[in-house]
């Protein structure tokens, strides 16, 4: 690392400082840092020790700023430009991460730490592909670590080497054998046969952990793996209960998120959002839109194996432009209702061009891209008025099949609305009639698909989506599961096989135990059958 002081100067602020922090005097040790840096502006470890005070400050913000003049100092430290790629995750800036985390892959790392960790800001930025070898190495250089082996598993999950990561997940297991999250990937990724499966095993973890974090994981793992197997009534106890568990600790409450989603239709109306329409021509973009587990990732691969598209992943680009937007509109952070109207004082000749830039350089480089974040339908009328010949499918799958399928999914601090009928049936209710909403609002750029017609006649709703984006057909789209790029979803696994129709009408098999949520859906219009 580069340096112009003397290393007893450092090493003095150093000590200043790691003596104030010691004491929690954050302030004081931040303003020793800050006087030092003057002195010497051009030494990345004083930044760098500024970073870290601002960090215990709480002050992600000037960590970032820190790490930047740190880097500056020293534009060859890969370690430093990985801690600032970090920092800039965090702070949602996944672009300019991405810049910093590419910056680095072409510098020597010097520990397997180091390459661990470029490996995982990659695969947090959506780039397992780039991530695998960054990950092999470190395990290759540390051959015991499991939370190194653990990663690599995750990133060949991701990048469609199921195989070894199944063989590298036992390994994790057999090391860690109360390790909740590898018991639940390792289940997931193929459909398990009477003849090879890990139920026995997964019971005695249960048992052993029992009451425990971590026996919540493997409490889905043995529902994934019963259900698979046959054992229906066993399968729904283990997900019932640990569904049950899990909401318990969630200070969650539905009808704060049901109001966002009502207020969406009262305001975002159309001919409010035809006053603010922007005079924008560009085409590029395609949104998938639909609640987890209702297909969207199928719907990606097949469009995005046709050659002039390239399917980008979920991106929060579009979110997190307008949160910016809307900060920028006053000081005070708003909630979750109030950016509903907020955002409609925003600056919409400027939001598409603010949205697409955020999501380059990933996109740019072909015809159309798609974005594939789930939760862009709570967004999708202000995209629409930001991008207007954007186009949208809304994927919609049965009430029953769709609920269920996420009511057994533990997602990783998202939707909070799927461990318990009661919110998944009002959720579901006021999500449908915002569908319907848009829909209506945005008229023929919205294209409604249903998972079960897609399975039926794949060809023929293929065919519907590509001309619907303006793309002519190519057989290959019939080939989505060999498509060699990288899936980070829950569908990781599944979308590698060709299309089938098991999961159809596979509520049925629980019908007595969803009575509550079938009568829920009768009772309120929407009907099951």
């Amino acid at each position: 690392m580069e340096s112009s002081l003397p290393a007893d100067s450092y090493e003095g602020c150093a000590n200043d400082v790691r003596r104030l922090l010691g004491a929690g005097q954050f302030v004081a040790a931040r303003a020793r840092c800050e006087a030092f840096a003057k002195l010497h502006p051009t030494d990345s470890r004083v930044w760098s020790l500024a970073a870290n005070t601002a960090v215990r400050l709480k002050s992600p913000v000037d960590a970032a700023e820190f790490l930047r003049r740190a880097v500056e100092c020293a534009p060859q430290d890969a370690a430093l430009l990985v801690w600032y790629g970090q920092c800039l995750l965090r702070l949602g800036r996944r672009q300019h991460a991405l810049d910093v985390a590419l910056r680095a892959e072409g510098l020597s790392l010097d520990s397997p730490h180091l390459h661990d960790a470029l490996g995982s800001l990659l695969t947090h930025l959506e780039e397992p592909a780039r991530a695998l070898r960054f990950f092999q190495h470190a395990l290759a250089n540390a051959p015991t670590n499991v939370d190194f082996r653990y990663n690599l598993a995750m990133a060949q999950r991701m990048t469609g080497d199921l195989e070894a990561a199944e063989k590298n997940l036992d390994e994790v297991i057999a090391a860690r054998p109360d390790d909740g999250e590898a018991y639940n990937a390792r289940s997931d990724l193929r459909r398990q046969t009477p003849e090879r499966n890990h139920v026995r095993q997964l019971e005695t973890a249960f048992h052993r952990i029992r009451g425990r974090r971590s026996s919540l994981a493997v409490s889905f793992a043995l529902a994934k793996e019963l259900e698979d197997i046959g054992e229906y009534s066993r399968s729904f106890a283990y997900v019932h209960a640990a569904c049950q568990s899990f909401r318990a600790s969630l200070q969650y409450d539905v009808a704060d998120d049901i109001a966002v989603l009502e207020k969406l239709r009262t305001k975002h109306t159309r001919k409010v959002l035809q006053t603010l329409r922007a005079d924008s021509d560009n085409s590029e973009c395609i949104f998938i839109v639909g609640l987890p587990r209702s297909g969207t990732t199928l719907v990606e691969r097949i469009l995005g194996s046709h050659s002039e598209v390239y399917a980008a992943g979920e991106l929060d680009a579009f979110p997190r432009t307008v949160v910016e937007a809307v900060a920028r509109l006053g000081n005070a952070p708003v909630g979750k209702l109030e950016l509903v109207e907020r955002a409609l004082e925003i600056d919409f000749e400027n939001l598409g061009p603010a949205y697409l830039r955020a999501t380059r350089p990933r996109t740019g480089h072909s015809a159309k891209f798609i974005d594939k974040l789930p939760l862009n339908y709570l967004y999708a009328g202000l995209i629409h008025a930001a991008l207007p010949r954007a186009r949208f499918i809304a994927v919609h799958r049965h009430p029953m099949d769709g609920c269920y399928a996420m009511y057994k999914t533990l997602f990783a601090g998202a939707y909070p609305f799927t461990y318990d009928f009661d919110d998944l049936g009002r959720y579901y209710l006021a999500w449908e009639r915002l569908m319907r909403h848009w829909a209506t609002v945005i008229g023929e750029a919205w294209l409604p698909v249903r998972y079960e017609e897609l399975v039926s006649d794949q060809e023929g709703v293929s065919r519907r989506m590509l001309a619907h984006c303006g793309l002519h057909w190519e057989d290959q789209c019939l080939e989505f599961h060999r498509l060699p790029s990288a899936v980070t979803s829950a569908s990781a696994a599944q979308v590698r096989s060709p299309l089938h129709s098991r999961s159809v009408g596979s509520w049925r098999r629980y019908s007595d135990q969803l009575q509550p949520l079938a009568r829920f859906f009768e009772e309120n219009g929407i009907s099951i059958q």
